[in-house]
């Protein structure tokens, strides 16, 4: 994953880097680093935020009545 597919998927999750940091469980200055291609991102970090938006695309089921 690239820095911009990074920053990418965290505008389509709607998530700040902050939120993004909590989330991973890692230091803010650490994903500031990876938005800013400073660092390379793991690769469960990118398969974390890959399967989120997967998931997001995937259509609600009704409940049935």
């Amino acid at each position: 994953m690239t820095a911009d597919q990074f920053r990418s998927s965290l505008d389509r999750l709607g998530l700040s880097q902050l939120g993004a940091a909590r989330m991973l469980g890692v230091n803010d200055r650490t994903v500031r680093r990876w938005a800013l291609n400073e660092r390379s991102i793991p690769d469960d970090v990118a398969d974390t935020l890959n399967g989120l938006i997967a998931k997001q695309r995937q259509p609600r089921k009704q409940a049935r009545a």
